[in-house]
């Protein structure tokens, strides 16, 4: 290889390791603060750097928070890939893990709350976010096939997802509830979701979910 190429190959390198350094300590600030009491000096401080230097890498704190969500849920990808080699997974096993997470990871649970207000993104995110959520998608197909849907699947695994962050968006942070007593009270939740879901995806016709006008 040509010393040049070798040069930018450790730039980009470089480059890369430093995205990394500011993705990793903004999603260490989210386990101790609101995302919105996080500004870009103290992701700076929390690296070591001026707050100017962030922008040489992400172009608003948005970005930058966006692309800590996309490695989180990455982790999350990986982490279900691994429990689903050890053999099929039933809806109330994929179910009891994805809780699991999302009440363990303040991280997650502060993004998903940044993006259903933000709802926004700029094109080349949106393209990176739409890739991990088709990716997590095909995973719950893969459960609610398993379970015996058939008919319309892409819209039971849509229906599913909605319904289990709905259902942590919801009850995470339950006032006046201890964490065991909310951990207690999610996963009893969880488990009737998934028994409805079972129930129901064998049973629901195609034609009962077709749009109407």
């Amino acid at each position: 290889m040509p010393e040049k190429s070798k040069f930018l190959k450790l730039k980009d390198e470089e480059r890369e390791a430093r995205r990394e350094l500011f993705i990793y300590a903004t999603l260490n600030l989210l386990e101790k603060m609101p995302f919105d009491e996080i500004g870009m000096r103290d992701i700076a401080a929390e690296v070591g750097v001026s707050a100017a230097s962030i922008y040489r890498y992400f172009a608003s704190r948005e970005d930058l928070f966006i692309e800590a969500f996309i490695k989180d849920m990455s982790v999350l990808q990986f982490w279900l890939e691994k429990k689903m080699k050890g053999g099929p997974m039933n809806i109330e096993t994929f179910s009891m893990a994805i809780a699991d997470h999302l009440i363990e990871s303040e991280p997650t649970f502060q993004m998903m709350s940044f993006l259903m207000i933000k709802g926004k993104m700029n094109p080349d995110l949106l393209i990176k976010f739409n890739t991990l959520q088709r990716s997590f998608i095909d995973k719950i197909d893969q459960v609610l096939e398993n379970a015996g849907a058939s008919a319309c699947l892409r819209l039971f695994s849509h229906t599913y997802l909605s319904a289990i962050t709905g259902l942590l968006m919801t009850f995470r942070n339950y006032p006046g509830r201890t964490k065991e007593e909310t951990r207690h009270h999610i996963k009893r939740l969880a488990r009737i979701m998934s028994s409805i879901f079972q129930e129901g995806i064998t049973r629901v016709s195609p034609e009962a979910i077709q749009p109407h006008e």
